[in-house]
């Protein structure tokens, strides 16, 4: 079966994330010293909740405020803080898009878990590889994520061919099992090298 439509994750594979940077700027300044693991799960876990799009920007801080104890942080220090997870770009990843895109049979969608706060620090950077891709799914804006099974439904309306001509790609174990259950192609992103191999396996070729 040929493929028609490659959807790429964005957070580990092409937008480099480091938790360990808010982590370390949010702990310095939490009376915690060093917030218990409950407790940062359950920040997290809360997150998932922003990240559809179901609690606004004043809330998510309120919930910092009140689980991790960062109130020293007025709010646009802790967003300047929880943006620090984007730590850059995987150049590389970019250059394979650039290419699929010049490739007028391939229709290239982004699936994101994304909240609005890191979208737009991701848009206000001018990385420039948003362009290539011909649809978006933000999880804050269809308030859905990964690996729901309805996101990929989306994702393949958005695609507008079967699931068996869509490539997933994506660092999330879980989300690409997820994606297989509905009969997508998927492959579980470690490497630049092993996906290009991979590609080529599936007759896509990056010239």
């Amino acid at each position: 079966m040929t493929i028609k439509a490659i959807i790429f994750d964005l957070g580990g594979v092409i937008v480099e994330l480091d938790f360990s940077n808010f982590y370390n700027k949010i702990i310095t300044l939490s009376p915690l010293n060093k917030p218990q693991t409950p407790i940062m799960l359950e920040f997290f876990r809360q997150s998932d909740i922003y990240h559809k799009g179901y609690m606004s920007d004043d809330e998510f801080y309120q919930l910092a405020c009140e689980l991790l104890q960062v109130c020293a942080l007025s709010q646009q220090e802790f967003f300047d803080a929880f943006n620090s997870i984007i730590s850059g770009f995987n150049q590389e990843m970019i250059e394979v898009v650039k290419k699929l895109k010049t490739n007028d049979d391939l229709k290239l969608i982004a699936l994101s878990n994304v909240n609005s706060s890191h979208w737009d620090y991701l848009l206000n950077q001018k990385w420039g590889f948003i362009e290539y891709f011909d649809e978006l799914i933000l999880s804050h804006e269809v308030h859905m994520t990964k690996p729901q099974k309805k996101i990929f439904l989306k994702a393949i309306e958005k695609a507008g061919c079967k699931p068996e001509e869509i490539l997933f790609i994506d660092d999330g174990l879980n989300n690409v099992v997820s994606a297989k259950q509905l009969g997508i192609v998927g492959i579980h992103f470690t490497t630049v090298e092993d996906l290009i191999e991979e590609l080529r396996n599936l007759g896509i070729n990056l010239n």
